[in-house]
């Protein structure tokens, strides 16, 4: 039984830090929130990782065993039960997810229009396709064979456009929900394989290295200031970004330290301002908050570049809008137009018979 909601583990940390903070054991904490927890799920879980705790299982196998988190999340815990500090570095996880639901959150607020817009095309399609030429059809084949031909060949162009319509809705929303999955997404196989796809994508794989970037050195950032070993937060980095370049990148670092003694920098992953700051600095609590920087000058190129996305998105949304709206007018309007036309003539033709 898996407790999938990210704001269960946060209040759950939460607790645990203040239950630390007060002298007592994640163990008690545990057994806190099992006894005061309302939901049956959330109670059987924090009684099962009570359990493990109790059987002298570590708190980050527990959240492995019980899919409870992300792979960051779990890395983070696992190192930070090695550190000087666990409650000191239990802070630092919760801030690190603030950060990330901060991040969440501004760009979710982008996302409302575009998704309004592809959501009413979409239903403008499909009425048009299933129910609005068939029902002109039916009626155009209450008047003559010749006005059901002339329908029929309106109606033709109807449907085709709105195959295509429909083609580039899909396209839309596949870019759409891709980055959407990419970023955010709490299940790791479907992010994962949203994150191949994206990265194949452009502009897309822009935003889903600058964002792993952010998620990456603030995850860095607070791991180092937790007294986390460089070594340990950075094998740890490797563990958890599911970017090839980057994994290269990190272990040029370590290799460059183990041989030689020196960092050894990548431009896949750092830039030059990026490098001179890290060459300049001096404690590891000091590696530590260039981090963190790093992370935040990610977090607000990641920021910049999903708004541009979002503002294109929405800009194509309105115009797919505007493209069925067109092809309802087309289909339901002018078809009858067609038909009373049809109808004139026919009695003109009459006419001039007799």
């Amino acid at each position: 039984m898996v407790m999938s909601m990210k704001n269960n583990l946060y209040t759950m940390l939460k607790t645990l830090l203040f239950t630390m903070q007060n002298g007592k054991s994640i163990s008690s904490g545990m057994q806190l929130l099992a006894k005061t927890s309302q939901n049956a799920k959330e109670k059987k879980i924090y009684t099962n990782i009570y359990n493990d705790l109790r059987d002298g299982n570590s708190f980050s196998a527990s959240l492995k065993k019980h899919k409870l988190g992300s792979l960051d999340i779990t890395q983070f815990i696992m190192m930070a039960e090695k550190s000087v500090s666990f409650k000191v570095a239990l802070e630092k996880i919760i801030e690190y997810m603030e950060v990330k639901d901060r991040f969440q959150r501004e760009s979710n607020e982008k996302t409302t229009l575009p998704f309004i817009y592809l959501v009413l095309a979409t239903i403008g399609v499909l009425a048009v396709k299933f129910f609005a030429v068939p029902y002109q059809m039916h009626k155009a084949s209450e008047y003559s064979q010749e006005i059901v031909e002339l329908t029929a060949n309106h109606l033709y162009l109807a449907q085709l456009m709105t195959n295509v319509l429909f083609v580039m809705l899909v396209l839309v929303a596949t870019y759409f929900s891709t980055l959407m999955l990419a970023l955010f997404s709490h299940s790791s196989l479907t992010q994962n394989l949203a994150k191949e796809i994206g990265l194949a994508l452009p502009f897309i794989s822009k935003i889903i290295k600058r964002f792993e970037k952010f998620m990456l050195f603030s995850l860095l950032g607070e791991m180092i200031q937790s007294n986390i070993s460089f070594k340990d937060s950075m094998h740890s980095a490797i563990e958890t970004t599911t970017i090839k370049s980057y994994k290269t990148s990190i272990k040029t670092m370590l290799n460059g330290i183990k041989y030689n003694g020196k960092l050894k920098f990548s431009g896949s992953i750092y830039d030059d301002l990026e490098k001179e700051l890290l060459l300049g600095v001096g404690s590891s609590y000091q590696v530590g908050t260039v981090m963190l920087e790093i992370s935040s000058r990610a977090r607000t190129d990641a920021l910049r570049l999903t708004t541009s996305f979002f503002r294109l998105i929405t800009v194509m949304s309105i115009l797919l809008m505007a493209f069925t709206v067109f092809i309802e007018f087309y289909t339901v309007v002018l078809t009858q137009i067609i038909i009373q036309k049809g109808l004139i003539d026919m009695v003109k033709g009459a006419g001039v018979l007799q």
